[in-house]
């Protein structure tokens, strides 16, 4: 598959997903209360700081090897069983204490149920592997809206049986089942493949920094939700991780599934010693070409959008939205480089520099949390100002791009922002407060703003232009051919020509 097709499969399982879980979000808002809520996300957040070495480590050497075979495969099969055992006897053991510690049983019961759950994806880990390589996004497509709908329809089931959140920790279950089960039916020449942890050297050298840097990241994503859940209480923790899983709709919907399909392609390049310099510069335009934009709508409506999607319960999550929209769009600015350092074999500065995030991270909460939620919320917005900092800086010396050749792809992307924004903004303060209206407010200003943004687009020729312009061509020549022709009159075929006729007679 070639790597346009790959990341329009891979954004396509991505958005329908997110839509799915938008969609069962809303029900399980009037279904469950915060609290409610808050004791599975709490548990979630909890297993979020390990569940991310599960595979993630191991895989990302896999997936960017040069060469794959069966006893480098197997071995990172081997190593990818272990650290999910481990990481399911370790969850089951921590719910207990976690439970008391926040006072909660839920939270316990949660994390026991998703713990079991880390078992499914390690069993399928090489027909993903295997997937992934042959870039058949097609499938993990299938896969992905499968395990999707699993989730949704087992946890509305039993949240309306009154299961409370128990019942969202059983959708993330059955989630997992299906999605292993599938993965291995898409793939079944990888059931005969033995784990084995003969040869697992060269993977620890390598993934023991990735599983190091993993935790720290996955710990520095997760700590606010939790410190959050601990200092201010449960239901704030929900609010929070709802406003958090709203703004991050832009980042998993547009960009997640377009990206993804790249860590193979930039290993190819490496391979064939080709400058990653010009095509990060391309992804960063189309990044915060599609992201920066998105985040502004979505600040100036989120509000009264959650007040009237969610219900007043919920309002809360709404005014934390445009901090955490802000602190998102700052940390696009520079983009991949967990792709980056991992292709350029760069383990171990790559660990350095997310921990040096999390010590930033955790102070400025620290100071947040003193005096109180909204400035715990704003915090991130100074934590992502410091990580777009260190990036830049660390990026740059790694692939080498120029400066000004990145400021002015952030300038092409900010005018897009700008001129994208005031529609909504004016619609916004002509709308009034009933559902009818926001909805109708909403959707009409992003309309506009889409218009007006795609003529940016075009007038600025960003890179954006090169896959928008075709589109535009197709779409009109697909309304030339189907005007009525009139009476009398010859209509030249596009993209035939004429003959050409002898003027001389």
């Amino acid at each position: 598959m070639r790597l346009r097709q790959a990341m329009l499969s891979s954004a396509l399982q991505q958005n329908a997903t997110l839509l799915l879980f938008f969609g069962t979000g809303v029900v399980i808002a009037h279904l469950l209360s915060p609290r409610e809520v808050g004791s599975y996300s709490v548990a979630i957040a909890a297993a979020g700081m390990f569940a991310a070495l599960k595979d993630s480590a191991v895989a990302s050497y896999v997936v960017s090897a040069p060469e794959l075979d069966d006893r480098l495969l197997g071995a990172a099969f081997g190593l990818s069983l272990t650290i999910a055992a481990c990481l399911t006897v370790g969850f089951v053991g921590l719910s207990f204490p976690l439970a008391t510690f926040y006072q909660d049983p839920t939270v316990g019961v949660a994390l026991r149920i998703v713990a079991l759950a880390q078992l499914g994806p390690a069993l399928a880990f090489p027909a993903t592997i295997r997937l992934v390589r042959a870039m058949q996004f097609g499938s993990l497509l299938a896969i992905g809206l499968a395990a999707a709908v699993s989730q949704s329809v087992v946890s509305l089931t039993l949240a309306m049986l009154g299961h409370g959140g128990a019942a969202l920790a059983w959708g993330y279950f059955a989630s997992s089942v299906v999605m292993a089960v599938m993965t291995m039916i898409y793939q079944p020449d990888a059931i005969q493949l033995r784990p084995t942890l003969q040869g697992a050297g060269q993977l620890l050298a390598f993934a023991g920094w990735m599983s190091a840097t993993l935790f720290v990241g996955s710990t520095t994503t997760s700590t606010p939700e939790l410190a959050i859940g601990r200092v201010l209480g449960i239901a704030n923790a929900a609010l929070f991780s709802r406003a958090q899983n709203l703004v991050s709709f832009v980042r998993n919907g547009l960009l997640f599934g377009l990206t993804k399909p790249l860590l193979s392609d930039f290993g190819r390049r490496e391979r064939e010693r080709e400058s990653l310099a010009p095509i990060y510069l391309r992804i960063v335009e189309l990044v915060t070409g599609l992201s920066w934009p998105a985040y502004g709508v979505l600040a100036i409506w989120a509000e009264p959008l959650v007040r009237t999607i969610y219900g007043e319960a919920w309002s809360a999550a709404g005014t934390m939205m445009t901090p955490i929209a802000i602190a998102h769009g700052l940390a696009l600015t520079v983009p991949l480089h967990y792709d980056i350092l991992i292709i350029k074999r760069r383990p171990r500065l790559l660990f350095a520099s997310e921990l040096s995030m999390f010590l930033f991270t955790i102070l400025a909460l620290g100071i947040g949390l003193m005096i109180g939620i909204e400035s715990a919320v704003w915090s991130l917005v100074f934590s992502s100002a410091f990580f777009a900092t260190y990036y830049f800086i660390v990026l740059k010396a790694i692939i080498d791009f120029a400066s000004g050749a990145l400021v002015k792809v952030w300038s092409r992307s900010l005018t897009l922002t700008l001129v994208a924004i005031p529609v909504p903004l004016i619609f916004r303060h002509l709308a009034g407060h009933g559902a009818a209206e926001v909805l109708l407010g909403f959707a009409g200003s992003s309309a506009v703003a889409a218009l007006i943004w795609i003529a940016g687009v075009m007038f600025t020729r960003h890179e954006l232009s090169l896959h928008i312009g075709p589109l535009l061509e197709s779409g009109f020549a697909s309304v030339a051919r189907r005007r009525p022709r009139r009476s009398g009159s010859q209509e030249r075929p596009i993209g035939v020509e004429l003959p050409v006729t002898d003027r001389s007679r």
